[in-house]
């Protein structure tokens, strides 16, 4: 057998251990793509548990002070699992309300002032701590980790151009109907078997 041979033959087996690996890679992508569908739906915020006391007390706020009312909505719909905690700002707030800040300013007052919410400042926004007593996300007495919460950042916030910002790098990802070619070499065009015409 020539040097020659000896060569091809020590190639072809470092491609069939490569594409053996690939291959277990491109297995491992597709459980944890599978456990991800699995797993999308529940999500922070997905659901949260309030009591019947809770909802007689929801009700009485929504006829006190309506505004108040619906802020603490937004915060409830967005507060993080573990914490029941959400940051985010009163110009966003008013956004997504369609009210002033200061309508925002004197609802989280009452909020704060009734202790449906601890406010905990944050820069020029606030973190809302949702009172576990009235609702909360995960189980009961969990709230351990006030300041971790989730952001929530509108657009209204944001520098002018920020829309016109280049996409960021991403990571090549292998999907179920591709291949990696691992050689240069030139590949022969594909046979109409292999087509998905549909």
């Amino acid at each position: 057998m020539t040097s020659d041979n000896k060569k091809i033959q020590t190639l072809e087996a470092q491609l069939t251990h490569t594409r053996a690996l690939l291959s277990h890679t491109v297995d491992t992508l597709q459980e944890e793509r599978r456990l991800a569908a699995a797993t999308k739906n529940r999500v922070t915020g997905g659901y949260y548990m309030m009591s019947r006391a809770a909802e007689k007390n929801l009700r009485a706020l929504q006829k006190e002070n309506s505004n108040a009312s619906l802020v603490f909505s937004i915060i409830r719909e967005n507060m993080q699992i573990g914490t029941n905690a959400v940051t985010i700002s009163n110009e966003a707030l008013a956004k997504i309300l369609g009210v002033s800040k200061r309508t925002v300013v004197r609802a989280t007052k009452h909020l704060k002032e009734k202790q449906y919410v601890q406010v905990i400042k944050i820069g020029t926004s606030n973190t809302y701590v949702v009172n576990e007593q009235v609702a909360f996300a995960g189980s009961a007495g969990q709230r351990k980790a006030v300041f971790s919460a989730t952001v929530v950042a509108h657009e209204c916030e944001q520098d002018e151009g920020w829309d016109k910002i280049k996409k960021l790098k991403a990571v090549p990802v292998i999907y179920d109907d591709e291949r990696v070619i691992l050689t240069n070499d030139e590949l022969p065009p594909p046979d109409q078997k292999d087509l998905d015409l549909n």
